[in-house]
Order: structure tokens, then sequence, then C-alpha cells
């Protein structure tokens, strides 16, 4: 996420123990490291929300895909493109 090495995170130590204080110090320390945590948790939330949501919606295409007959789809198709009469006829009558 963020490239902070060993060097940037003990200047941000030492900034933080002159300007809080060794007293306060801890304190903040665990509220940070608890609102991170949280901020975590809900982003992880929202991104497997977020995924659930998609697949749902793929799910609904599939089944409105699936849920067509594809016999109405060939149907069309082939609807006028081939005279079915002609060959009943001969059937009927070989000898024409």
């Amino acid at each position: 996420m963020f490239d902070i090495g060993f060097w940037e995170f003990a200047l941000i130590a030492i900034v933080a123990l002159v300007v809080v204080g060794p007293d306060r110090l801890p304190g903040m320390a665990r509220t940070a490291g608890q609102l991170i945590g949280r901020a975590k948790r809900t982003m992880r939330e929202l991104k497997y929300d977020l995924e659930h949501e998609v697949e749902l919606e793929e799910i609904d295409r599939l089944k409105d895909d699936v849920s067509k007959n594809p016999l109405d789809d060939i149907t069309k198709k082939l609807d006028g493109s081939i005279d079915i009469e002609p060959a009943i006829n001969t059937k009927d009558n070989p000898g024409t």
C-alpha cells in the first residue's frame, strides 16, 4: 500500500514522541492501530460485497440466457429459408 521504509518509520516515531510525549504515545499508537484495523476491515467487507454483487449479476445474466428457448432462435433463423412443401409432395407422389 504505502512504500514506507525503516528510516521513514523511525522519523515518524521520533517526531510523534517529541510532539505527543512519552506518556500519551502508547495510547495514541493503540488508537491508531484500532482505526487502521477498522479501515482495513471495512475495505475488505466492501470488496467482498462488490465481488458478490458482480457474481449475482453474472448469474442473473446467465440465467436469462439459459431460460431462453433455443428452439425459438433456430425457428426464427430457419423460418422461410427452407421450403418443406416440395419435399412432402414428392414423398406422397413418387411417380411425379
